[in-house]
Order: C-alpha cells, then sequence, then structure tokens
C-alpha cells in the first residue's frame, strides 16, 4: 500500500506544474519587470502590471511549450498586459501611446540583444586574461576590495596595481571592441 502512495504522490509531482512555474517565474522575475518598467513611468504601477502578468502567465503555463525560452514567451504577456493597464489608465499623461510602447519594447529588446552581446565578449576576453591578471580583477571586482587592501594582502605598492589593473581594463576594452568589430555591432 505505501508503494503505491509513493507512486501516487511521485505521479502527481510530475503532473503538478506549480514547481516548474515557480522555478521560471523567479528565476527571470527581474528581467521581466525591468522590461516592464521600460514600458510603464511609475514603479508602482510597474509592480501592478507585473501581478497581473504573472497571474495571466500562471493561467497560460499550461500552454507554454517548455522547448523554447520562457522568457521571451512571458515578456510577449508582459507586453500585452503593458498594453492593457494603458488602455485602463489612458487618462493619465504620463502613459505613452501604442506607437510609444511598440518602439520602446523594440529598443528594450536591441538593448537586451547588445547587452548579451557586451556579456559574451566580456567573458570571452576575460579568459584570454593570464591568471594572474583574472585573479586581481576578481580581487578588486569580485570582492570589492581596495587597492589599499589589496596592496597590504599583496605586499606591493597601490599605484603600481593601479597602472596593472588599468592597462588591463584597456586590454579588455581592446579586446571587447575587436569583438563587435568583428561582429559589427555598434556601441550606441
Amino acid at each position: 500500500m505505501k508503494i503505491n502512495s509513493t507512486a501516487q504522490t511521485e505521479s502527481a509531482r510530475e503532473r503538478d506544474p506549480t514547481p516548474k512555474f515557480v522555478e521560471l517565474i523567479l528565476k527571470y522575475d527581474r528581467e521581466i519587470r525591468r522590461y516592464i518598467q521600460g514600458l510603464i513611468v511609475r514603479r508602482d504601477d510597474t509592480d501592478e502590471v507585473m501581478q497581473q502578468t504573472a497571474l495571466v502567465l500562471w493561467e497560460k503555463f499550461s500552454e507554454y511549450d517548455d522547448s523554447r525560452d520562457f522568457l521571451p514567451w512571458a515578456k510577449r504577456f508582459a507586453y500585452f498586459e503593458a498594453l492593457n493597464f494603458r488602455k485602463i489608465h489612458a487618462r493619465n499623461k504620463l502613459i505613452f501611446n501604442e506607437e510609444v510602447m511598440q518602439l520602446v519594447a523594440e529598443t528594450i529588446q536591441e538593448s537586451n540583444e547588445r547587452n548579451d552581446e557586451r556579456a559574451k565578449a566580456m567573458i570571452e576576453c576575460l579568459d584570454k586574461l593570464g591568471a594572474e591578471d583574472r585573479r586581481l580583477l576578481e580581487l578588486r571586482y569580485g570582492n570589492s576590495k581596495t587597492l589599499k587592501a589589496i596592496a597590504e594582502e599583496e605586499q606591493g605598492d597601490p599605484k603600481m596595481l593601479y597602472r596593472r589593473l588599468e592597462k588591463i581594463r584597456v586590454a579588455l576594452l581592446g579586446c571587447i571592441d575587436k569583438h563587435f568589430q568583428t561582429k559589427r555591432f555598434s556601441w550606441d
């Protein structure tokens, strides 16, 4: 009897979409919220649209194809919820018309794509650095240590560390610029 009960519980868990939905909505909450914030002016309104979007996503989750990315699917609903919010609150002077909202949505998407490409370039360029340079960057930026603190730990001169970090930053910037030149992306 206990084996059958365990099998039923496992089967119920497999059919229950709640854990997967919660995992995805938590994973992408920040990106969805930023997207909505680009479409809606006031923070309180952003929260309202985010709540409504989450509700609609839950209601439509049975239609979600998990072989595709969740974020674009969720953003599509967020866009329509922002449009719906705009229609309901059309008297407010800070609400954009539909054309402006479409342009803002496209701009946000393009910006996200450029940011994703920048992050990819940064990772590739960081991988090209030597181990000591990566370690110094990790100490300075990963651990948020001051140059003075690093110099004391390393028993070195803060000015020398500053010059070394500046050379690393210049090298990274050059590498990233080269990446974008070959990919023909613009920095604007």
